[in-house]
């Protein structure tokens, strides 16, 4: 049972309709219905009644939406009386993928922000950047997944009530040392790197999706799960690689990196943005995406 389940129960007892309760939360008729469900199934008993009057309580329904609402009233008054606290400090808090071009364009922002403002970076994967957003106060984050889940994303998006626009939409490139001799190619194919070892950042598939395995994947690999200790391996290795988003002209000189168009760069990735639609964007937060609009412009 969650904070979000109790709000949504409540909501639903105040429009004693489904339907008018989902455009209140900003989330469809069907993820309500089935967040519901599950809270009910969690409880034990049915909440409502489904009557030709609209959604009545139960008598067991009754008695735990009182309850609800007494909890969400104190959980509501803490979050006060802790903003309030804490309102001489300015906090930024971003999740994103490990990417150079987020990396950069993150200390471009923090170069410019109030030295009041206290600032939380964490790279992570798609699933985590969701949860930091809405359940762990991060004013922003950033998803990135295959175009072809954006089906499954946007629901989750609309489900959380949460606000999202593209950032950017790209294609990995093989990352390679400059100095080897396939780094002045236009492209790579698979038995140009065969036997090479795979580097990979972290945990980037999402478990409740079908995970598509490559077919040059083998026992030749690392997993590393910081952006920077994969940029340093793969510049001490000779024969290892990386398929990275286009990294800025900078960062790949100064880890003597290149990159190249390779045989595995079908599939179109996406970077979203997401925020609580209720709290919108902070003036710092717009500060940060100017940013990272200069960086990203410059990668085309």
């Amino acid at each position: 049972m969650t904070i979000q389940q109790l709000r949504y129960a409540v909501e639903v007892e105040k429009s004693r309709s489904i339907t008018e309760a989902a455009e209140n939360l900003h989330m469809s008729q069907p993820n309500l219905s089935r967040a519901l469900r599950e809270l009910e199934d969690a409880l034990g008993f049915p909440i409502f009644n489904r009557t030709p009057r609209g959604i009545v309580p139960t008598a067991k329904g009754e008695e735990f939406l009182h309850y609800a609402v007494s909890i969400l009233k104190r959980f509501d008054e803490m979050a006060e009386r802790y903003a309030v606290r804490k309102q001489s400090e300015q906090t930024f808090r971003l999740s994103a993928p490990r990417s150079a071009y987020i990396a950069k364009a993150f200390q471009a922002f923090a170069q410019q922000v109030s030295h009041q403002t206290v600032l939380d970076y964490k790279e992570t994967n798609a699933l985590r950047a969701i949860r930091n957003v809405t359940e762990d106060g991060y004013e922003l984050g950033i998803v990135r997944y295959q175009a072809d889940y954006e089906g499954h994303f946007l629901d989750t998006f609309q489900e959380k009530g949460l606000a999202y626009r593209e950032v950017w939409s790209f294609r990995y490139l093989l990352t390679i040392r400059a100095d080897l001799p396939e780094a002045q190619k236009a492209s790579l194919r698979e038995e140009d790197i065969h036997g090479w070892m795979k580097i990979l950042q972290g945990d980037t598939y999402v478990p409740s999706l079908p995970r598509r395995k490559l077919v040059h994947d083998g026992p030749r690999r690392i997993h590393i799960y910081d952006r920077a200790s994969a940029l340093e391996m793969l510049s001490s290795l000779p024969n290892a690689y990386m398929w990275e988003a286009p990294m800025p002209a900078d960062m790949l000189k100064r880890y003597g990196l290149a990159q190249v168009p390779g045989f595995d760069n079908s599939q179109l990735q996406k970077d979203v943005l997401i925020y609580r639609k209720a709290h919108g964007l902070s003036p710092v937060s717009e500060l940060f995406l100017d940013e990272l609009e200069n960086v990203r412009s410059t990668l085309e």
